[in-house]
């Protein structure tokens, strides 16, 4: 099974095109994991973005913490709280 991970950011007031530029500059970082399939943000509240993961299993998406913390950490200016990170057994369905 696929590893999906999902994590939903609260942003401050504000910043959501900044953190949007942010996350453009950074997405190669995430794309070269390895397991990494890809990855989506959603735009899920006026203040919120909800960021989808997709690897080749829950081990890789786990693996993948480290990376995913320190881009976390490099926005930590831009949020209202620490972002809820967690990963999940699923299914992909590639186009």
């Amino acid at each position: 099974m696929a590893g999906i991970s999902k994590t939903v950011v609260s942003l401050q007031s504000g910043k959501m095109g900044e953190v949007s530029k942010f996350i453009d500059s950074q997405s190669h970082l995430v794309t070269e994991l390895t397991g990494a399939i890809g990855f989506a943000v959603a735009v899920t509240g006026e203040d919120e973005m909800t960021i989808i993961g997709v690897y080749e299993s829950t081990k890789a998406a786990e693996d993948a913490s480290g990376t995913v913390q320190e881009i976390f950490s490099d926005m930590a200016s831009f949020m209202q709280s620490p972002p809820n990170r967690g990963v999940y057994s699923g299914a992909w369905f590639p186009s």
